[in-house]
């Protein structure tokens, strides 16, 4: 799928919130589906796996969203991701070609249904503008905790927040979402595919040998949640320069199944930082200065 679909559809989420006069992280979907009469069901999921869906059946719409996984950021993600296909031009004619009720398993986990990814980045965006993202991620706290910040104060699950991160953070980062021994995807951020000619991680394919594989190894790592950190290098994961030095921040998602695995350095952001504060300087200083008044 064209990468210029996936980040219009992310940049048409950043409108709507605008639009709906969002100007401060957390951003509601549910209030932007009330403003547009959309009425919003909570019920069980009707097969496993299923995390809502949107019916064009009336003369409004209608969204349901399911509720046997008990976690708020993932239930908002699946009402935006749900609001993408209302939002999005093309989606309602796409799903009314086969039925007038679609059901989706919204979390980047689709494949290359192209209007399932869009739905995806159009609700990153809606729920993260970019702006306010960046805002939250220049505070200066790193990798994970960083994440984990931007999840808490967009109310995203932590998944969503870290491949928002991925796409706008301020210095390299990578993430990668592992189910048992594979790979389900990986996001690296500008700054990280600056760091050398990397090899990047597909989906389906085997985990290297690290903490991460090792973590998988027992479910209760993931069922539980818990939490590991190891250092690694840029070789070990990505054929990288083997000198650079990364930490392998590793936290199971619970019901979910999966594994969140976050790749950063102090070291490689406090450069980032630098190189920023230098060329805010030096715009400042070609910034030309009026005398008003004289």
């Amino acid at each position: 799928m064209a990468k210029f679909r996936l980040t219009m559809a992310r940049q048409h989420g950043e409108r709507i919130a605008t639009e709906k006069g969002f100007e401060t992280l957390p951003v509601d979907p549910f209030k932007i589906a009330e403003t547009e009469d959309i009425m919003i069901v909570p019920k069980p999921a009707i097969a496993k796996g299923v995390s809502g869906g949107i019916i064009f059946d009336e003369d409004y719409p209608s969204i349901f969203y399911a509720t046997d996984i008990d976690n708020d950021g993932y239930q908002r993600f699946t009402v935006a991701h749900e609001l993408g296909h209302y939002f999005l031009d093309g989606h309602p004619e796409e799903i009314l070609k086969s039925s007038k009720m679609h059901i989706s398993r919204a979390g980047f986990s689709q494949g290359d249904s192209s209007i399932e990814l869009e739905a995806d980045h159009f609700a990153s965006g809606l729920l993260m503008p970019t702006l306010l993202a960046r805002k939250e991620l220049g505070s200066g706290v790193i990798g994970l905790s960083g994440i984990e910040a931007l999840a808490d104060k967009s109310k995203c699950s932590l998944t969503a927040a870290a491949i928002r991160a991925a796409e706008c953070s301020p210095y390299p980062m990578a993430i990668l979402v592992s189910e048992g021994p594979n790979i389900s995807y990986c996001f690296m951020s500008e700054g990280f595919k600056s760091l050398g000619k990397l090899t990047f991680l597909r989906k389906g394919t085997p985990l290297p040998d690290s903490a991460t594989r090792e973590f998988n190894r027992d479910p209760e790592n993931v069922a539980y949640g818990r939490h590991l950190t190891q250092e690694t290098s840029l070789a070990d994961w990505f054929d990288g320069p083997a000198h650079i030095k990364l930490d392998e921040e590793i936290v199971g998602l619970g019901s979910f199944g999966h594994t969140l695995t976050v790749f950063s350095s102090d070291a490689l952001a406090e450069n980032a930082y630098e190189e920023e504060d230098e060329e805010a300087s030096l715009v400042q200083s070609y910034t030309p200065r009026f005398a008003y008044g004289r």
